[in-house]
C-alpha cells in the first residue's frame, strides 16, 4: 500500500521547479547566445533545446496531477535571475573571464538540484499516479541530467585552466 502524497506540499515543491526551469531556459539560452563561437557556447548550445523540452515536460507532468503554477513564482525567480547579473565583475564595459567560469557552476548546481526533482518524482511515482511512460521519462530525464552535470563539469575544468591564468601587459599570455 502506498502512503498518500501531500498534494499541496508537492504543488509547492513543483512550483519551485517550474520557476527554476523557467530561469535555467532563459539563462541558458542567453550563455549559448553571449558566449557563441566559443568553447562555452558550444558546450551550452546543445542544452537549450534539451531545458525547454524539459521545462515542457514538466509543466505537463504539473498539469496532469492537476496542480496549480504559480505565475508569480515564475514571474519572480525570472526578475531575479535579470537582477543576479548586475552583479560587478572586475570588468565595466566588457565580459570578465570570471562571467562564464561563475555562469557555468551556477548552472551545474542548478542541472544537480533539477536531477533532485526528477529523482523525487521517481520516488513518489506510484503514489502520484504517474503511468509506466512517465517513469520511464523521468529514468530518461535522470540520465540527461547526470550527462548535462558531465558536459558542464568538463567546461568547468577548462575554464579553471584559463580564468585565472595572469595575462602580461602587452596582452599575450
Amino acid at each position: 500500500m502506498t502512503t498518500p502524497v501531500d498534494t499541496r506540499l508537492l504543488a509547492i515543491y513543483l512550483d519551485d521547479h517550474v520557476a527554476g526551469a523557467t530561469v535555467g531556459v532563459q539563462r541558458v539560452r542567453r550563455m549559448a547566445k553571449v558566449y557563441d563561437g566559443t568553447v562555452v557556447g558550444h558546450a551550452i548550445a546543445p542544452l537549450v533545446s534539451q531545458l525547454e523540452d524539459e521545462r515542457a515536460w514538466l509543466v505537463r507532468c504539473v498539469h496532469r496531477l492537476d496542480l496549480p503554477v504559480r505565475t508569480y513564482k515564475v514571474v519572480g525567480a525570472a526578475v531575479a535571475e535579470r537582477i543576479g547579473r548586475l552583479k560587478p565583475n572586475g570588468h565595466v564595459s566588457r565580459t570578465s573571464p570570471l562571467s562564464a567560469l561563475l555562469e557555468v557552476e551556477l548552472l551545474r548546481g542548478a542541472v544537480t538540484g533539477k536531477k533532485s526533482g526528477w529523482q523525487t518524482l521517481l520516488a513518489q511515482s506510484t503514489g502520484l499516479g504517474l503511468t509506466p511512460e512517465q517513469v520511464v521519462d523521468l529514468d530518461g530525464l535522470v540520465a540527461q541530467a547526470d550527462e548535462q552535470v558531465r558536459v558542464l563539469s568538463d567546461l568547468l575544468e577548462i575554464l579553471h585552466a584559463r580564468v585565472f591564468r595572469r595575462r602580461s601587459p602587452d596582452g599575450g599570455g
